[in-house]
């Protein structure tokens, strides 16, 4: 591993990330994905009717940004699992006085492809266990009756309360 000086291509592209995510992490925070046309659905998905590696990892980012890890998880582990990462890259090249160059060994990359379609192979087998790896996956339905159950309980609560209070 070699320091060198820092390029401005560099510089550029680790600051266009880091405010891409931010916007992506600021709208999540506001904007519940499927609801609104900034947080479009999955092209891939739309036009095959495959989920792609990334499918889920908007939803995976609102769980996630919201506090529900394992609502996240169940959105789109690998991308959960690959996050810390991205983050730790990201903010290692923002925050260095000099940019680090380094090779990763081919096996590692061809490993991490593997990985990838693996995953994405799986995750498109709609048979238990692995429709679990599918965004939402069979627990996606126990979470909606939560849900529901959550503001039915939520709303008799109010109900009891404004009763109580007349």
């Amino acid at each position: 591993m070699t320091a060198t000086t820092r390029s401005m291509p560099d510089r550029a592209m680790a600051y266009v990330t880091a405010f891409a995510l931010a916007g992506l992490v600021l709208g999540v925070c506001f904007m519940r994905p499927g609801s609104t046309p900034f947080l479009p659905p999955c092209p891939f998905h739309l036009l095959t009717g495959f989920y792609c590696p990334g499918c889920g990892s908007t939803r995976m980012l609102y769980f996630l940004v919201h506090g529900h890890p394992y609502l996240a998880f169940r959105q789109n582990p690998l991308a959960l699992l690959v996050f810390p990462g991205v983050l730790y890259g990201l903010g290692r090249q923002i925050f260095a006085r000099r940019s680090l160059r380094f090779r990763v060994h081919p096996r590692w990359v061809t490993a991490f492809l593997v990985v990838i379609i693996a995953f994405t192979v799986l995750r498109n087998i709609p048979y238990a266990p692995f429709s679990a790896l599918a965004p939402g996956g069979v627990p996606a339905q126990i979470r909606v009756q939560w849900e529901v159950r959550g503001v039915a309980v939520q709303a008799a609560s109010r109900a009891e309360s404004t009763a109580k209070s007349e």
